[in-house]
């Protein structure tokens, strides 16, 4: 279920994150709503575009923009139980 989230003035200005497309941008803030308390998220490419992305066609798009948040540090992705599972690793910062 997605939830109303902030987004800190500090997003704006990190530099890691301004050299990612904006669809990586704008897929970190969207991540942050359908993320879970904790920050995690099922990163399975068709599921975030369903959630995230619901008018685009394809997820090959998102497939890329999770790749590229993935490195600069923003996610990390793992393997749990043979599902992929994200994780937005400032989440505790910037969420309460």
């Amino acid at each position: 279920m997605a939830r109303i989230r902030t987004i800190k003035p500090e997003f704006w200005q990190n530099e890691q994150l301004a050299q990612l497309s904006e669809h990586a941008r704008l897929l970190a803030i969207a991540l942050l709503n359908h993320a879970d308390d904790e920050g995690y998220f099922l990163a399975n490419a068709s599921l975030v575009r369903a959630a995230c992305f619901p008018f685009e066609e394809h997820s090959k798009k998102v497939l890329g923009s999770l790749h590229e948040l993935s490195s600069v540090g923003y996610i990390e992705v793992r393997e749990c139980s043979g599902k992929s599972v994200g994780f937005i690793c400032t989440f505790s910062v910037h969420q309460r």
